[in-house]
């Protein structure tokens, strides 16, 4: 609680002390409803802080002698405190890349656009070091998904296919924008899966708003992208596109041209059907119960078609 009080009373002292040149130390701890003794030992604390960095002119000049000796106070370079504050280079590098991802996210955006504008202003030539790339996706789109969003409307989503020509059209209740990796995605409930999906938004052909309202469901969400298991799977270069597809944390290419993809899962059901649909392009996984389950399904599969050919 005496630091507390020591805290308040020094942020109130060094404006005070500032436009008080030559003050008596009796007339300061009267205003302050203390003892002059504090005073001193405030002013103490006061001539080791100022501007971070330590450097002779980034403190307050306290000539503690003098108040000692004489009883008044000389408080100098208080303006350091007025100075223009600046950013270190890992620091404007941080939020250029963080304003970038929120201009190109909000898409027609014009205060994100207006304050990164400024941000390059401000950082100069510093500026050209910073690169943050994101997947290309249409303006209009975001902006119809974040209104549905908003909303809660449902829309009809028209997007491409990994695997097979065409497009293919689902009725969805989105509920989140999210960037993963430098891919914007959109969580929805797919009322054609009946369960929950994630669509990579520089896959949609089509977004459109329907009328129909939905309410909120209490099904929870798989944990995509947040605290998810980690599947790794070795592919060959047939089935490298499945890094491009899906969300990944780690990609990495191997000799032969095998590629090592790690993925976060929250569903094993996913992750049993991923391994099925690749087939001999898998050469290594490193779950042994997603091994596992893609083989039983694949076991019953084949059981099923030989009971149907009798």
């Amino acid at each position: 609680m005496r630091a507390q009080a020591q805290l308040s009373r020094l942020l109130r002292l060094v404006p005070y002390l500032a436009a008080h040149q030559g003050i008596e130390v009796t007339a300061v701890a009267l205003a302050f409803d203390t003892t002059e003794k504090q005073i001193i030992n405030d002013l103490e604390v006061l001539q080791f802080c100022g501007l971070p960095g330590g450097y002779w002119d980034d403190l307050f000049d306290v000539d503690i002698e003098t108040v000692r000796d004489e009883g008044h106070i000389e408080f100098r370079n208080a303006d350091v405190l007025s100075r223009p504050l600046r950013l270190r280079p890992d620091e404007a590098a941080s939020l250029l890349a963080a304003m970038q991802l929120v201009v190109d996210v909000a898409g027609t955006s014009d205060a994100a656009s207006s304050a990164l504008a400024k941000l390059r202003a401000a950082v100069g030539h510093g500026a050209e070091r910073v690169s943050v790339t994101v997947a290309p996706t249409d303006p209009a789109q975001r902006a119809a998904l974040a209104a549905a969003i908003d909303a809660r409307r449902v829309v009809q989503v028209e997007y491409l296919t990994s695997g097979r020509p065409g497009t293919s059209v689902a009725l969805v209740e989105p509920v989140e924008l999210r960037l993963v990796d430098g891919y914007p995605y959109l969580e929805a409930w797919s009322r054609l899966r009946g369960a929950w999906r994630s669509f990579r938004l520089d896959r949609l052909v089509s977004v459109t708003l329907t009328d129909e309202s939905y309410t909120p469901r209490e099904d929870p969400r798989p944990a995509w992208f947040d605290g998810a298991r980690e599947l790794t799977l070795t592919v060959t270069p047939a089935a490298a596109w499945i890094a491009e597809y899906y969300p990944t944390t780690r990609v990495e290419a191997l000799e032969g041209g095998l590629l090592s993809i790690t993925f976060p899962v929250a569903s094993p059901a996913w992750a049993s059907a991923l391994l099925l649909r690749l087939g001999d392009d898998v050469v290594d996984v490193s779950d042994p119960d997603a091994r596992a389950a893609a083989a039983d399904r694949a076991r019953l599969a084949l059981d099923a078609y030989r009971t149907v050919l009798g």
